[in-house]
């Protein structure tokens, strides 16, 4: 029989991690996921991790494993693996977790921060294919983002060039966790959008948002807002526009300052607002130089969940191809 080569393509979160088989043209065999029970610890993790993807390749037998590609939710060098400080799997800090699962499997490894690879799989087998720079944000609890230029990820001095997220926007807004002030994840996130609904909503101003949380300001999020603004609530509506009139500011800083050729917007945020990607690209557009209004376009993903995924792969594919 003969093979095929795959690359093993990891995806962790703090809640579930995903595995898959992709082929070097982008052809996903199998797929799974497990929950990650961050809490048992880093090994305990890539021991069952290696037992599902054994699993997945004896079930597609003609599959020829080549290489690990993980994307990984937090901060990670990608020359050693190592895993710092990450905020959504406290207990792993310091820990390996590609090298770990590439000596479980036998198989060489690399990692990278997730928000990197779902750009990266996006320029490989996405909306950028052909391109020669692309930028990726992503919207979700936080904001993220990545950047590749001339077919490689660009990670900076210290690889944490994409940290889109800790773009100022408003230098009057509200202390960030990383010592900033007014960052756009503190204005335009889904975690943003719930905090300052709940703010106005506990000054006592009057929105149907507060009959669908049952009078629960703490169950206020990005979903709700969109429901009640679909039902035409104008505190919800409002919130919404302004997280994104300030992306918009955050596209047009990132038009300006690297020139790429396409911008791409994914996370399930933007996904779910059907207001808010055309206000967002409304606002880069207003915010932008004269030279910039009608070029680099604003593009939401085509990859969707998958992009980490893909992204993953292709990082394995490139290190393997050399």
């Amino acid at each position: 029989m003969a093979t095929r080569q795959v690359a093993l393509a990891i995806d962790i979160g703090g809640t579930k991690m995903r595995g898959a088989l992709i082929t070097e043209s982008g052809d996903v065999l199998a797929r799974d996921d497990i929950p990650t029970q961050a809490a048992k610890g880093e090994p305990a993790a890539m021991k069952r991790l290696a037992a599902l993807l054994r699993r997945m390749n004896a079930e597609v037998p003609d599959a020829e494993p080549v290489g690990i590609g993980m994307a990984i939710a937090g901060t990670v060098d990608p020359e050693t693996g190592l895993f710092y400080n990450p905020p959504n799997l406290p207990a792993w800090h310091d820990t390996t977790p590609s090298l770990d699962l590439g000596e479980l499997l036998g198989l060489p490894a690399w990692v990278h921060n997730d928000a990197s690879l779902a750009v990266l799989g996006e320029y490989v087998y996405g909306i950028g294919a052909g391109t020669k720079s692309l930028v990726m944000v992503t919207l979700g609890t936080g904001v993220g983002g990545g950047l590749v230029f001339d077919g490689h990820l660009y990670g900076g001095h210290r690889g944490y060039a994409g940290e889109i997220g800790h773009l100022v926007v408003d230098s009057a807004g509200p202390q960030c966790a990383c010592g900033g002030r007014g960052c756009l994840e503190m204005m335009a996130s889904g975690t943003a959008m719930a905090r300052i609904a709940r703010e106005r909503l506990a000054a006592g101003e009057p929105s149907l948002v507060t009959k669908l949380v049952r009078g629960d300001l703490d169950k206020v999020s990005s979903e709700v807002l969109v429901k009640a603004e679909g039902q035409g609530d104008p505190l919800a509506g409002d919130v919404l526009r302004g997280a994104a009139d300030y992306m918009g500011v955050g596209v047009a800083t990132l038009r300006s300052v690297l020139d790429p050729e396409i911008i791409v917007v994914g996370g399930g945020v933007s996904r779910n607002l059907h207001i808010f990607f055309p206000r967002l690209v409304a606002s880069a557009k207003a915010h932008a130089m004269n030279v910039d209004k009608e070029l680099c376009p604003v593009v939401p993903t085509v990859l969707g969940d998958d992009a980490g995924l893909l992204g993953a792969a292709a990082l394995a594919w490139q290190k393997l191809r050399g």
